[in-house]
């Protein structure tokens, strides 16, 4: 069943089921007061025929008198109206009882110009008059039982449309839950969960969602595979290049350096004597060579950290930390805290945490305005963390944009690997960044 044929099916059946509900109950009340109409016409008719009869079968004038006054003083409450026994001086012998109608203030204020009718019936004793019945019509106490009734019904009406709200109210919640789930499995997948599928359903059109966005879900997962495949791929391509770049440094430029050098300290000694010139200029040769060799080795240990394979993670990262730390002293403190056996971690993961490191560092001596920077390492629950926090700014904050290409290769690593980074600013102004891998 379609969502729209459910949802005007069940309207549809509310609203009958109330109409009905509306009509009946009206009806019902009309049957008990035609009923209670006809039983009060008897009573009345009842109690003029006792009157007449008892007056008949007195013995004499003053005991019909007393009879009739007695069959009225016996007499029920009559509805809408109420007889008087007066004699026939006009002096009142009985009166039947009756209930003091309990009208509303708006009924009063509306129907008070509505005067009760009298009807006279001379009654007497062969041929002797004794007195009179008046009949007297209350019509307040018909505008009683209409007040009440129509308080029934108004009642009765505003509990058949909270009936009626709360179950439309009830089927269009329902019918919609599908929705709400449609909705947050949405929101999952927005967020990066795309695992997220939808269950079956039984309405025909959500099922037909459902089983489109399960589609897409799978097709997005499995191109965020292939893609985390490539990354990793082409990362481990660069880090290959990145290696034999190094290994071609150290081996070709590094021992020419080495040939020059050498050559430079011989061409000094020799020229000593005959040459003295000559001196000043190899030894220039020979500073030259030295400094050129000492930016090889730092452009070594950017483009390959060997330590990652000598001393451990641990070690590494502590010497990362501390060169930046001795180049930029006057910049900014660098606080690092590892917990965790961090040196067990595979390889790829090792060079993984490193770069982002590297690059967290080289981000901030470009475009950071902090005094501080704390970098936390630690491995809870089978995963990485890495947290980077930026305090103490002393200037425009937020430089650093998360589509820079160095945060987008962090992005492209981290992912590759399974895990999540985020960024966001400290109320501060500083750049915070979180990042977790899983390991095994």
């Amino acid at each position: 069943m379609y969502l729209r044929t459910r949802l005007l099916f069940g309207i549809g059946t509310v609203t009958l089921v109330a109409l009905l509900v509306s009509l009946l109950m009206p009806l019902e009340s009309i049957r008990g007061d035609v009923a209670r109409e006809t039983d009060a016409s008897m009573q009345l008719a009842q109690l003029l025929l006792d009157v007449q009869h008892a007056v008949g079968n007195a013995a004499g004038s003053a005991e019909a008198r007393l009879a009739a006054r007695d069959e009225i003083h016996r007499a029920k409450d009559l509805r809408h109206v109420q007889i008087t026994l007066v004699d026939d001086t006009g002096a009142l012998l009985a009166t039947s009882p009756a209930a003091e109608p309990q009208v509303g203030v708006i009924t009063k204020t509306l129907l008070s110009s509505s005067s009760p009718k009298t009807l006279v019936y001379p009654v007497s004793y062969r041929a002797v008059p004794l007195g009179e019945l008046r009949v007297s019509s209350n019509p307040m106490s018909e505008f009683a039982e209409i007040e009440q009734r129509v308080g029934g019904d108004v009642a009765l009406l505003a509990l058949t449309v909270l009936a009626l709200s709360g179950a439309i109210y009830w089927m269009v919640r329902r019918g919609l839950e599908p929705i709400a789930q449609v909705q947050a499995a949405l929101a999952n997948l927005q967020a990066g969960h795309l695992e997220t599928r939808l269950p079956r359903f039984r309405i025909r059109d959500v099922d037909e969602i459902s089983q489109r966005f399960n589609q897409c879900a799978a097709a997005m997962q499995e191109a965020a595979k292939q893609r985390r495949d490539l990354t990793r791929r082409v990362i481990e391509a660069e880090e290959e290049e990145r290696k034999r770049l190094a290994r071609e440094l150290h081996d070709e430029l590094g021992q020419s350096l080495t040939a020059i050098k050498v050559d430079a300290a011989y061409i000094a000694r020799e020229a000593a004597n005959s040459a003295p010139k000559i001196v000043n200029s190899a030894h220039s040769i020979e500073t030259l060579s030295t400094n050129i060799m000492e930016l090889i080795r730092t452009m070594l240990a950017r483009l390959r950290p060997y330590g990652l394979e000598t001393v451990g993670l641990r070690e590494t990262i502590h010497d990362l930390v501390n060169g930046w730390q001795v180049r930029v002293a006057d910049r900014f403190a660098c606080a690092l805290q590892i917990e965790g056996n961090v040196d067990s971690l595979p390889s790829d993961l090792n060079m993984t945490v490193y770069r982002l490191i590297q690059e967290c560092l080289t981000n901030a001596v470009k475009h950071s305005s902090a005094r501080k920077i704390q970098l936390r390492l630690s491995l809870e629950g089978g995963r990485v963390l890495l947290a980077v926090t930026e305090s103490e700014t002393t200037g425009n904050a937020g430089t650093v944009r998360s589509s820079g290409s160095g945060l987008l290769g962090m992005r492209e690593r981290v992912e590759a690997h399974g895990g999540e980074l985020n960024l966001s600013f400290e109320p501060n102004g500083g750049l915070s960044l979180r990042a977790w891998m899983p390991h095994a």
